[in-house]
C-alpha cells in the first residue's frame, strides 16, 4: 500500500511540474526514470534527492507526505505567517467538533467503514492545521518574550 501510495504521489508530483519532459531538467534522472518511479509495475522507487527536487518544483511536499504517511508520520509546516489568536481559536473549536460530529456519526450503525474513517481523517488533518497554526502564534510569543495584541483592552481607548 506504501509503495502505491509513493508511486501515485510522484505520478501527481511529475504531472504538476509539467509532465517528464520540464520534470527531467529539475532532477537528475531523465524521463524513462521517471516514468518507473510512478509506475507500479516497476520496483524502482523514486530516491530522496530526486523527491526534493519534485516537490519542490510541485510547490508542495507530495512524495514527502506519502514517506512520512509510509513511517506513521504527518507533515506540518514550520511556519504560518503571523496568524489571529482568535480566529484560529474559532477555527479549533469548529473543526474539533467536526472530528467529534463525523466520528459519532460513523459509529451509529456499530462499526466503521473505510469511507467513514477516511472522513474522520479528513476532519482531523483540519484540526491538525489549524493547531499547528495556534501552536506558532504561542511559540512566537514565548520567542520574542512579548504578548500579540489580540484585542484592544476595554479600559485603553479614550473616553
Amino acid at each position: 500500500m506504501h509503495v502505491a501510495a509513493l508511486k501515485t504521489a510522484t505520478q501527481k508530483a511529475v504531472k504538476i511540474c509539467g509532465g517528464p519532459d520540464y520534470a527531467k531538467d529539475i532532477t537528475r534522472v531523465g524521463k524513462s526514470q521517471l516514468s518507473d518511479y510512478g509506475n507500479r509495475n516497476s520496483p524502482q522507487i523514486v530516491p530522496v534527492d530526486v523527491a526534493v527536487d519534485l516537490d519542490l518544483s510541485a510547490q508542495q511536499p507530495l512524495i514527502l507526505t506519502a514517506m512520512a504517511n509510509a513511517e506513521g508520520y504527518r507533515l506540518v509546516p514550520m511556519h504560518f505567517g503571523e496568524g489571529h489568536i482568535p480566529r484560529d481559536l474559532s477555527k479549533f473549536a469548529e473543526t474539533t467538533s467536526d472530528v467529534l460530529q463525523a466520528g459519532l456519526e460513523s459509529m451509529a450503525d456499530g462499526k466503521v467503514d473505510v469511507q467513514e474513517a477516511l472522513a474522520v481523517l479528513k476532519h482531523m488533518q483540519a484540526v491538525a492545521i489549524t493547531s499547528a497554526h495556534i501552536e506558532a502564534a504561542m511559540r512566537k510569543i514565548v520567542d520574542e518574550n512579548k504578548p500579540q495584541i489580540v484585542f484592544p483592552h476595554p479600559d485603553s481607548g479614550a473616553a
